[in-house]
Formats: structure tokens, C-alpha cells, sequence
């Protein structure tokens, strides 16, 4: 759990060093707002298992949960483009491309948990493969 809040953490802070260095305040504070949602809906794919990678998991086995993520993307993009959900939010216009340049690099917390998930799987198959040999060898 750690692991999960410093990688979503690291990444949403390194972006909002970006829009910092390349863009005003406001619109650093809603690339950061962008990623931390980004990085949390995307997240939720790998939650559905302990042991199973998100690629190993049909994507329309939880509908709802897909139906919901869906729309939580949609509302977040639009409001970076409404101008009323924007104030609300308190989120910066930005174009399309930057939306999805943030939701790809909001992908990285989960790539890495999904890929440490994976080697913890093969580590632990190979264990048992290596105590089964060993044990059949001693019968």
C-alpha cells in the first residue's frame, strides 16, 4: 500500500514540476488534479486481484466497474472543458492532447504494481515447481 501511494504520489508530483516549468501555476495544480484521478481509475483495474495481472482479467467481467470508470474519466476531461464543472473543480481549460499525454503517464503507477504483481506470481510458481521436483527426487 505503500508502494501504491509513493509511485501515484512521485508521478503526480514530477508532473506538477512540469506544468510548473513549462506552464502557469493553475494548470500545474490541474495536470497534478488530472493525474492523481487518472492514476486512482486506472488503479482500480488492478485492485480486482491479488494474484491475477489486469491483463489476465476480461475487461467487461465487472461492467459496472467499467461502466464507472468511464464515466469518471469523461467527467474529469469535461471539466477541462466546461467552464462551469471547471470552476467547481477548480481545474484549468487544457487541450485534448494533454489530457491524453497525463492519462498515459497516470498509467505508470499501475504498470508497475501490475508488473511487480507478475514477478511475485512467477517467483512464487517457481518455488513450488522447484519444491515439487525436489520432493518427487527424495520419494
Amino acid at each position: 500500500m505503500f508502494l501504491t501511494g509513493f509511485l501515484t504520489a512521485g508521478v503526480s508530483f514530477a508532473v506538477y514540476l512540469y506544468g510548473l516549468r513549462t506552464e502557469t501555476e493553475e494548470l500545474a495544480r490541474t495536470f497534478a488534479f488530472a493525474v492523481l484521478v487518472f492514476a486512482e481509475l486506472l488503479r482500480s483495474f488492478g485492485c480486482r486481484s491479488e494474484t491475477k495481472p489486469v491483463w489476465r482479467i476480461p475487461l467487461l467481467s465487472n461492467f459496472n466497474l467499467l461502466l464507472i470508470v468511464s464515466l469518471s474519466f469523461g467527467l474529469q476531461v469535461w471539466s477541462h472543458h466546461n467552464e462551469t464543472l471547471g470552476r467547481f473543480l477548480k481545474t484549468s481549460v487544457m487541450a485534448f492532447s494533454d489530457c491524453l499525454i497525463l492519462l498515459i503517464v497516470s498509467g505508470i503507477p499501475l504498470a508497475v504494481l501490475e508488473v511487480l504483481k507478475y514477478l511475485r506470481n512467477l517467483r512464487r510458481d517457481l518455488s513450488s515447481s522447484h519444491e515439487q521436483v525436489q520432493g518427487a527426487s527424495d520419494a
